[in-house]
Formats: structure tokens, sequence, C-alpha cells
């Protein structure tokens, strides 16, 4: 049994210097199981939590139905603003995103315990991870993202878009309108042209030897703009995200050990120094307790703003408004 056990520790020992070498990648590497074990726990979290909602909502709402049926009129509305009606369609998908990324940046809130040193007792293994805190999984959600207004946008290529503008009589109905689509094979290779907007309208304005010298070079430049512009949308949203979650995950963490170094101070001395290092240490849990009081906020605004500028790509290819 010693013997098992002095091979783990020393197997355990080997992956963490591994790991932080970066010759471990994929699955081989702890940190990354990590990761993904802890966006799975988010995910049915999320699915979860929906679905003991839904089933508290009806002719009277009660407990978390109350509450998801108002981040559900939230979402709904914001659509609604930004789209008009025909903003509806988008909820369901908008409203998956921000609850996501709002349950990841709020679970980093709160602490959890490590398994088990490693690596001279500097590396530690957690259960879980705040899944936002890395930018493997806020790059995937602005790829989601990103995929997304690609759909939405060649959809409305190949089959059209369907508006629908609010009555405000009587009779409460609906008009609805249906732009004809290209077809898929044509609205397919429609959707790329976009990339050369707008030479199309220089060409039709400019004449003579201006439309055939100008417009060309103005085309070729305005394809790069355009591509960096799509690309500029994944980057920023990824790294936004990133950046603002791992940087309060980071003053919240590098506080909680300052505070237990204090603690471990306090407990191994006596007299002033006891005092000293206890109170040290109470002024480090309230500026712990500060910093989870801001990220709290800052996780709710991180989570409106990705959701948002989603909401505001795909509106742009999605409707005939914009």
């Amino acid at each position: 049994m010693l013997a098992y056990t002095n091979a783990c520790l020393s197997g355990a020992v080997f992956l963490a210097e591994e790991a932080a070498s970066g010759k471990l990648t994929g699955f081989d590497n702890p940190a990354n199981c990590v990761v993904v074990i802890s966006t799975v726990i988010v995910v049915a979290l999320v699915v979860i939590t929906a679905a003991i909602s839904r089933s508290k909502i009806g002719l009277t709402t009660t407990g978390m139905g109350t509450v998801f049926e108002l981040a559900y009129e939230f979402v709904s509305d914001m659509a609604i603003s930004m789209m008009g009606p025909v903003g509806r369609r988008f909820v369901p998908f908008c409203m998956s995103i921000f609850l996501f990324v709002l349950i990841s940046n709020w679970s980093g809130l709160f602490p959890f315990p490590a398994l088990t040193a490693l690596a001279h007792g500097e590396e530690q293994g957690y259960v879980f991870e705040c899944p936002t805190t890395q930018f493997s999984t806020t790059f995937a959600m602005a790829a989601v993202s990103f995929v997304a207004v690609i759909f939405f946008g060649m959809r409305k290529y190949m089959f059209g878009a369907e508006e629908r503008t609010e009555k405000t009589n009587a009779s409460d109905t609906e008009e609805k309108h249906h732009s004809e689509g290209m077809g898929p094979i044509k609205g397919f290779f429609g959707w790329w042209t976009h990339f050369l907007h707008p030479t199309p309208m220089l060409w039709h304005d400019m004449q003579g030897a201006m439309r055939y010298l100008l417009v060309p070079i103005l085309g070729c430049l305005f394809v790069v703009l355009n591509i960096i512009e799509e690309v500029a949308r994944l980057v920023s949203l990824s790294i936004r995200l990133y950046g603002n979650i791992h940087g309060e995950h980071v003053v919240k963490s590098n506080l909680v050990n300052t505070m237990q170094d204090f603690i471990s101070q306090a407990l191994s001395g006596g007299g002033a120094a006891l005092v000293g290092y206890f109170i040290m240490s109470l002024l480090m849990w309230g500026c712990s307790f500060f910093v989870t009081c801001i990220g709290t906020l800052a996780g709710f605004i991180q989570a409106y703003v990705f959701f948002v500028l989603t909401l505001s790509y795909i509106s742009h290819v999605a409707t005939d408004e914009h």
C-alpha cells in the first residue's frame, strides 16, 4: 500500500512538472481536464436550472420561475428593441449564451478545495476552475457567436428574412412580410460577396477611367478590411471576457492566499505578532469581500456585453432593416 501511494505521488509530481514545462497537451494535461469538466458542470447547471425554472412557470409563477421569467423578458426586450418583433426568434440562442457566461463568471466567486499538492507543494490540482478564466473557453464562446452570425446571415441570403410588424389596434394582430432569398446555391455564394461592399456601389457611381482604375484597387482594400472586421469581432469578444474575468480571479486568489499566510503566521506566533497578523488577515478578508462584490457586478456586466454584442452582430446580417 505504501509503495502504491508513493508511486501515485511520484506520478502526480511528474505530471505536474510535465504540464508546467508545456510537454503535456490536450487531455494529457490535468489542467485542461479540469477546465473541460468544469465547463460540463456549468452547462449541466444551466440546463438543470432552466428545467426547474420552467416547471415553476405557469398561471402563478413562483420561486426560480420568477427569476428565469424576468431574465427571459430582459433578453427578449433587448432583442426586440434592436431588431423589432423578429428578434424573438433569436432569444433562445442569446438567452443560452447569457446564462452560460453569467453562471461561468459567478462560479469563480466561490472557493473550491485543492485535491492534492503537486510538485514540491507549489502546484495544486483543483476540483473546479471557473471556465471563463481560461482563454480557450472564451475563445470557444466567441467562435460559437461568430459561426451563428455566419449561419443566420447565410440563411437570410438563401431563404430570405421574415419581418413582423406588430399592430397597435384592438385586434392585436401582426403583419408578416417575407423577403425572397436567392436560393441555396446562389445565396451561399451571395453571402460571401458582402465582403466586397461597398465596391458595387462605387462601381455604379463612378464613370470613365476612374471606374476601371480606382474601383478594383479599392475593392481589394475593402475585402481586406471586411475580413479584418469579422476577425476582430471574434478576437474582441474572447479577449474582453477573458481579460476581465481572469484579472478579477487573479486578484481575489492573491488576496485569499495572503490572508491565509497571515492566519498561519498568527497561529504560529504569539503576543503582539498574533494581534498584528490577525488584524492584517481581517483587512485581507475585507479586501477579498470587496473584490467579490465587484466581481459579482462585473460578471453580470460581461455576460450582458457578450450577449448584446452577439445580438447586435446578428441584427446586422439577419434582418432587412440593417
